[in-house]
């Protein structure tokens, strides 16, 4: 029968405690619906440590995120569980890994990956006093191993008897454009000969395919010995008799293994602890064994958990020969984080004869979201969506210049501690039109910490010379911006002038380093099966005329009118036509400059759609919601299983009464966020109804906020940034562009 350590909230001071534990960029708590993979250290003082991982729908997925809790308790309760490190664009956080170094630090490590430029680091944050009352984590920095970008690891470093610090690591001997190395792992080590400040790599033993998660001990005659995780039914080894300098050729060890993680170290007698499957059926019969004899023989054991799907075991001994195991069960389902407590002489005779066995005491179980014919429900019940929507609007600053008398549909990168918000302005009056030809583009560079303006920058307005062309005469329009590199931002915006002529997407790049845009000026292209042309309406029509699209051209109007998403490594836009209700899913090429159209979703008769945003939903169909600027004026719904072919327009029940605005529709650590304008006015106000619905699967929704003002909430839009949740939007009668947090 199982036993339930109590799990609670920490009082004040201790929640204080786990608050100052996370960094300035804080990555905030989400819906869990798996974890596993625990990690466990104990401190000087008896403080229990226990890591493991969360967030997304599974393992792997982009909203990864590494988790800590802790027991003053000896393990029989747990604080509540606070992230320490969540995922950044385009990358997921994993594996962490819990040690105290000599010093009595306590190091959390974990790995950053991204699979799209195929980098996966080690990471680390740092706590110099872990039994401190109010202890304090560090901030989170790269561990090492400069000369690779590739490394995989997930257990704790030994120091050898030399005082140097030795760490298994797995790796990669070319870039990993995928969440695991598969055959492409070899295991090595990183050594440190000045106390973790840094480490070089060794070694690059090669096992069977799917080896990783090696672990090290020093054997008495100084050897050591590598075991490692491999698929072939047993775990590898290998030696170094030049502590770690050079191994062994790796071969299959007498150690049977379904093919999971494995926990071995040197106890405090001198004998040998292996926590693996033992006599098992997949991953079962989690069992502590003992050698006396530096592994060559293995007794019989203490079976800890006979149950499938265990595994992922990590250990400690404290002062006093008590040994604490974590080991994970069930990740998907009951995601129940375990804890084992025993003694050396119970894996000696295979039973508790010390009187100290506990075993599969639940230090965390999944807290299911509540499943009712309404689907899972988000939101506690009562929740207010008016109030808080009422609290964002409290915290919301201006970000257009005291100059800007009308100011319009914003976009924004957030970077750092930065946040990096475009938009297009002018200094006449309040409102926008692209036949204005005083309609210029700006960026107001945003401190995070102080949520205040540092720096605004122009961008581009009709006339300006640059260093290798002059923009047309005329307005500078729906500017749009994503990150080109670590160290470029790419502002693109509609060069237009109404009747007159073609209007041109341009683009220019802005350097982080310096706060400056480049003197040059670029045209960017769109594809079409016509070829690769400058990005102007009459190539996007045409393309779309030869599909049957009947409605006559315009000369201007051509936006990327949705936020930039990025799905399986590709950066994807929705193109629009806006005066003409012409809409296009499309892809970037790695360059960034040139916009192929995969697909368009048009739709005939009175139903003009114009602005739209798409995601993808769990199973990987593309949905879009469309402003309607005809009709019913409410919002319609397209699909495609491939982003090519495109279901007919539909109007959604759970977004009954919607306005002509531009709508948003974004994803963030699992959760789906659409945002719709509603018809209803506040003092008759168009545009000043605004709700934010949440869903876990694009089916069912809840109503999360609801901004209601006379000042008009309009054109807003959601980035996700170190767990913050950010918000900009226009408000007056599109006067000023306002930013803040949402959540």
């Amino acid at each position: 029968m199982k036993n339930m350590i109590r799990t609670h909230a920490p009082a004040a001071g201790l929640l204080l405690m786990m608050g100052a534990c996370l960094a300035d960029e804080k990555p905030a708590d989400l819906l869990r619906t798996w974890q596993g993979i625990p990690g466990v250290e104990r401190t000087a003082k008896g403080r229990l440590f226990v890591s493991w991982v969360s967030g997304g729908p599974k393992e792997p997925s982009y909203e990864n995120t590494v988790y800590l809790s802790y027991s003053d308790a000896n393990g029989t309760n747990f604080a509540a569980p606070v992230p320490m490190a969540g995922p950044r664009a385009g990358g997921r956080t994993f594996d962490p890994s819990l040690w105290l170094d000599p010093r009595g630090r306590l190091w959390y490590l974990f790995t950053r990956g991204n699979k799209e430029q195929g980098r996966h680091e080690l990471y680390a944050r740092i706590c110099a006093r872990p039994d401190a009352t109010l202890p304090v984590w560090g901030d989170e920095f790269r561990v090492g191993f400069h000369e690779s970008a590739l490394s995989f690891r997930l257990n704790k470093p030994t120091v050898l008897s030399t005082g140097q610090w030795i760490m298994p690591v797995t790796h990669a001997v070319e870039p990993v454009f995928d969440w695991d190395g598969g055959d492409r792992h070899v295991q090595g080590v990183g050594i440190s000969s000045d106390k973790g400040k840094t480490w070089k790599l060794h070694g690059a033993a090669k096992a069977p395919p799917f080896a990783l998660e090696n672990m090290i001990v020093e054997l008495r005659d100084h050897r050591l010995w590598m075991l490692m995780r491999t698929g072939s039914g047993f775990l590898w080894e290998c030696f170094s008799i030049d502590r770690g300098q050079s191994w062994s050729e790796p071969k299959a060890s007498a150690i049977a293994s379904p093919g999971a993680r494995f926990f071995i170290r040197r106890l405090a007698s001198g004998n040998l602890l292996l926590v693996n499957h033992y006599k098992f059926k997949g991953r079962s019969h989690l069992t502590a064994r003992l050698s006396t004899d530096d592994g060559k023989t293995w007794n019989e054991g203490l079976l800890l958990d006979e149950r499938a799907n265990v595994s992922y075991p990590d250990g400690v001994q404290s002062k006093d020969g008590l040994i604490q195991i974590v080991y994970d069960h069930d990740r998907l389902g009951d995601g129940e984080i375990l804890l084992a407590a025993f003694r050396e002489k119970d894996v000696a005779a295979g039973k508790n004869v010390s009187g100290d066995v506990r075993l599969k005491q639940v230090i965390q179980r999944l807290e299911k979201p509540v499943i009712n014919a309404a689907g899972r429900k988000l939101l506690l019940p009562g929740w207010d969506a008016k109030a808080a929507a009422d609290r964002v609007m409290k915290g919301l600053v201006r970000v257009t210049g005291p100059e800007v008398k009308g100011a319009h549909d914003a976009d924004m990168v957030l970077l750092g501690d930065r946040a990096y918000v475009i938009a297009m302005a002018n200094d006449v009056k309040p409102g926008e039109n692209p036949e204005w030809p005083y309609i210029y583009t700006t960026l107001a560079v945003v401190n995070l910490k102080t949520m205040q303006v540092e720096k605004f920058i122009p961008v581009a307005r009709g006339g300006q010379a640059f260093e290798n062309e002059t923009l047309p005469e005329g307005a500078v329009f729906v500017p749009r911006i994503v990150r080109k590199d670590a160290k470029t931002l790419r502002c693109f915006f509609s060069s237009e002038e109404p009747l007159r002529r073609q209007s041109q997407t341009y683009f220019l790049d802005f350097n982080l380093d310096n706060l400056r845009f480049e003197n040059r000026v670029h045209r960017a292209m769109i594809k079409t099966v016509a070829g690769v042309l400058d990005m102007q309406p009459q190539a996007f029509y045409q393309d779309a005329a030869a599909q049957g699209f009947t409605r006559p051209p315009k000369q201007y109007g051509l936006y990327m009118i949705d936020s930039f998403k990025v799905f399986d490594g590709k950066t994807y836009a929705i193109l629009n036509n806006f005066p003409i209700g012409q809409n296009a899913l499309s892809v970037l090429n790695p360059a960034l400059d040139t916009f192929e159209v995969l697909g368009h979703f048009n739709q005939s008769g009175e139903m003009k759609i114009t602005e739209s945003a798409v995601n993808r939903l769990p199973d990987g169909t593309w949905l879009a919601i469309c402003r309607q600027d005809g009709g019913k004026a409410n919002y319609t719904f397209a699909s495609s299983k491939d982003g090519k072919t495109w279901s007919p327009h539909e109007y959604r029940a759970f977004v009954p009464n919607g306005e002509n605005s531009k709508p948003f529709f974004e994803k963030f650590l699992g959760i789906y966020y659409l945002g719709w304008q509603e018809i209803t006015h506040i003092d008759k106000v168009s545009r000043s109804v605004f709700n934010i619905d949440v869903s876990v699967d694009g089916v069912n929704w809840e109503r999360k906020y609801r901004f209601e003002t006379g000042q008009t909430f309009q054109y807003p839009g959601l980035r996700l940034h170190g767990g913050v949740i950010y918000l900009y939007a226009t408000q007056g009668q599109k006067e000023r562009i306002m930013f803040g947090k949402l959540e």
